[in-house]
């Protein structure tokens, strides 16, 4: 299947009255929009491999960079903390035109995305929180940065979660790191902070599920173990386990993946569904 074109662009978004020049990427699509906001380390390459699956080619796909992930720059005189990533986001949709749109968030991003849903319910049609922070536990990571100067994080601990994600098996691991290695230490360790923040005291799970908007909840089958699993299944928020995945479940399984964003995508403008966890069919790539 031949692509509509992915080219990169740079759009300027403010944050606390300072400007950050963003890399992103907006495929066309004759559908509706869906808009990823990727997590901790990771960049727009998280969302790149949607633009070739067909499950998604009618959808408008849209990704921006992070300041300090992937091809933005940060400023490391000002630290940038979720909160300075939320106005950002805002700032960006509001620029791009962006409205009534498919809202999805991956880890870290799944916080930001929280954040920026309970501010704008109305602007979206719809949240999927792909593994997004929730609980305590979800600080997979950003955990291991806060008791640490920035001085002994650089030097000693960015590189230990290197090699933890290296040892780490699956293909999802492997392309994380590969991410991983051109991301901004400094805007690594400043994101830390907030995310840990929020998630060891901000009441996440519950302010998810109260979210005005269709929900869902991704997750790949070897994270079963969360413990507030079943806590969403009891909710009215759509649940979904994407087979043969962990966390980076979108390299693990880009077309299982795609499906249950499309499938969630088709119905989040009309009414939420509860159901069990689905097992996906994806269509065979040609």
């Amino acid at each position: 299947m031949t692509n509509r074109s992915s080219q990169i662009l740079k759009m300027t978004a403010i944050t606390a009255g300072r400007s950050y020049t963003l890399s992103y990427f907006d495929r066309p699509g004759s559908g509706p929009t869906i808009f990823y906001v990727h997590g901790l380390g990771c960049s727009k390459s998280d969302f790149m491999e949607m633009t070739s699956v067909p499950e998604l080619q009618s959808f408008r796909l849209v990704c921006a960079d992070n300041p300090g992930c992937g091809d933005s720059s940060y400023d490391e005189n000002q630290p940038l903390n979720i909160d300075g990533v939320v106005e950002l986001i805002e700032n960006f949709v509001a620029h791009s035109g962006l409205d009534r749109f498919l809202l999805v968030g991956g880890s870290m991003g799944g916080l930001v995305a929280l954040l920026y849903a309970e501010r704008n319910p109305n602007k979206i049609a719809g949240f999927v929180n792909v593994e997004g922070n929730l609980a305590p536990e979800d600080c997979m990571f950003s955990r291991n940065v806060i008791p640490h100067s920035y001085s002994d994080f650089e030097k000693v601990v960015f590189p230990q979660i290197k090699r933890a994600v290296s040892a780490q098996a699956g293909r999802g691991f492997a392309q994380h790191l590969r991410v991983l290695e051109r991301a901004n230490p400094r805007a690594y360790y400043d994101y830390a902070f907030q995310t840990v923040e929020y998630s060891d005291h901000g009441n996440l799970l519950e302010r998810f599920l109260r979210l005005p908007v269709p929900r869902c909840f991704l997750y790949g089958s070897k994270n079963r173990h969360l413990s507030y699993l079943q806590r969403i299944l009891e909710s009215e928020c759509t649940v979904m386990e994407i087979p043969n995945a962990g966390h980076f479940l979108f390299y693990d399984e880009p077309n299982y993946y795609a499906a249950a964003l499309a499938s969630f995508a088709r119905n989040s403008c009309l009414f939420s569904l509860r159901c069990e966890p689905d097992r996906l069919q994806p269509k065979e790539q040609h």
